[in-house]
């Protein structure tokens, strides 16, 4: 018998899928647009290597497929009205102006945007550390983690025993690979700097934080460099981060499901747009177009087609509509027209600590 959150799915996929997978039993097809065979096996879809080599085309076509399938998950929890059971604090600055997507040569970039209320919003991403890079892609889910962690405990040191902790809450596979990927990850973020400039009808605040301030980890997470201990915290393993910074979060963060921001995969823009769609249309408060250029200062470009941000987009407003259908958002020839949503995300619920509608 077929789970519910697969029924569901099959209206919201049937433009991304041509076949779908029996629970138990692999499939395997070529796609349309690639060379390379995509196997589905119960209900995970995986692109294979064609002659070695990896096709891009068809790995985002697996994404997106599997993508499909979690927001059914998601619609259905939104439903049943156990979306909301936990909560998540983004740093505000880092949904609007969103770190790269993929590696990037450069160890300077600043992105803007506008806000509702008309004020803008400027944030430059530094690498400092001499020969890392700055973090891209999925480094951001780790970045957030620990930001989240320093804010439900309300205090700058973030404890962090080892990178088990980290994989095991993200649902990552053991092993040393994950575990290699993860001390990567955290070394790109070690060494970011952030600056935010808000600009607002009268002034201009603008701040820079280095995100870590100090560190004292275990060998699988900062590798085999010596670290000096953190006295005021004992021998306890964790994170401090910049107080500055923890401090503006703290003022400037974004709340959505927990369960949203953790189960939602599939390409990063996609996620980034999803995640800033969701904000804008809480947040909004009038109706408003964002002009085609804006959203290019705003987000990544990842490749050379110009027409590559609005495909994204497309997608994420597909995946928020889906989990969301009242929120209000969708194409314009000029730009993207967005409003307030007609109603909100979950309802309050006193009984689960749910203090502002979503």
């Amino acid at each position: 018998m077929e789970r519910l959150s697969t029924i569901a799915s099959k209206t919201f996929a049937d433009d991304l899928r041509k076949e779908t997978a029996e629970q138990d039993q692999p499939i395997s097809r070529k796609d349309s647009k690639t060379s390379a065979e995509i196997v589905i096996r119960k209900g995970t879809a995986k692109a294979l290597k064609k002659d070695g080599l990896r096709d891009y085309g068809a790995e985002r076509d697996a994404a997106w497929w599997n993508t499909s399938g979690r927001v059914a998950d998601l619609a259905v929890a939104r439903r049943d009205q156990t979306l909301g059971d936990e909560y998540i604090k983004l740093a505000q600055a880092m949904i609007l102006c969103t770190l790269p997507h993929s590696p990037t040569k450069e160890t300077k970039i600043t992105r803007r945007a506008r806000l509702g209320d008309g004020s803008t919003l400027a944030v430059t991403f530094s690498a400092t550390a001499d020969g890392i890079g700055l973090p891209y892609g999925a480094d951001r889910k780790l970045l957030f983690w620990l930001l989240d962690r320093a804010i439900r405990n309300d205090s700058p040191f973030v404890p962090w025993s080892s990178a088990a902790e980290f994989g095991r809450e993200m649902g990552l596979e053991k092993g040393g690979r994950t575990n290699k990927q993860i001390k990567e990850r955290f070394s790109r973020i070690a060494g970011l700097v952030i600056s935010i400039s808000r600009k607002g009808t009268e002034a201009t605040a603008l701040d820079t934080f280095p995100v870590i301030a100090r560190a004292y980890l275990p060998n699988s997470i900062a590798g085999d460099a010596e670290q000096a201990s953190l006295p005021e915290m004992g021998d306890r393993f964790g994170v401090l981060l910049h107080a500055p910074l923890f401090a503006d979060i703290k003022k400037h963060n974004i709340v959505m499901p927990r369960r949203l921001w953790l189960e939602l995969k599939g390409p990063t823009p996609v996620q980034d747009l999803v995640f800033w769609l969701y904000y804008r249309c809480y947040a909004a408060m009038s109706e408003t177009i964002i002009p085609w250029e804006a959203l290019g200062d705003q987000f990544p470009q990842t490749d050379s087609n110009p027409y590559r941000l609005r495909q994204y987009l497309r997608k994420a407003i597909k995946v928020l509509k889906v989990l969301w259908p009242e929120a209000q958002v969708r194409e314009d020839p000029k730009g993207l027209w967005v409003a307030k949503a007609s109603a909100g995300m979950l309802e309050d619920d006193a009984t689960r600590n749910r203090i502002r509608k979503l």
